[in-house]
């Protein structure tokens, strides 16, 4: 439970604190551009070749897909992975904080709109 609320419950408001910080940095003039651009290449780069490691080392241990297209795509979603997943992933967490301290604890009804039978 530790793990849970150090590293996953505040992570979002951490991430925006450093979001906030490089913005800050930006428009005070601290932040070197070509540096930051440097890094974010690098740390995307980096990031995209850990998730396709992952794919392939699980393909090689488990074989889960019959086809090798499925590995394709899972490593095209990789790419996208970090940009503009994370992001959006980002906001979803932050929604379900603002929720939690507003004291909404129950599932909303999701109407489903399913596949219609034809007559």
């Amino acid at each position: 439970m530790p793990y849970q609320w150090l590293f996953e419950s505040l992570a979002p408001l951490f991430e925006v604190v450093g979001l906030a910080t490089i913005a800050l940095a930006a428009i005070y003039g601290v932040l070197n551009g070509v540096f930051f651009v440097r890094f974010l290449i690098y740390g995307y780069a980096f990031a995209t070749l850990i998730s396709i490691g992952s794919v392939l080392l699980e393909e090689i241990t488990f074989r889960r897909y019959n086809r090798s297209r499925d590995i394709f795509i899972l490593i095209l979603f990789c790419c996208f992975e970090h940009f503009p997943y994370r992001q959006l992933h980002l906001i979803w967490r932050l929604q379900g904080i603002w929720q939690y301290l507003r004291g909404d604890f129950v599932w909303k009804p999701l109407k489903r709109a399913g596949f219609s039978s034809s007559p």
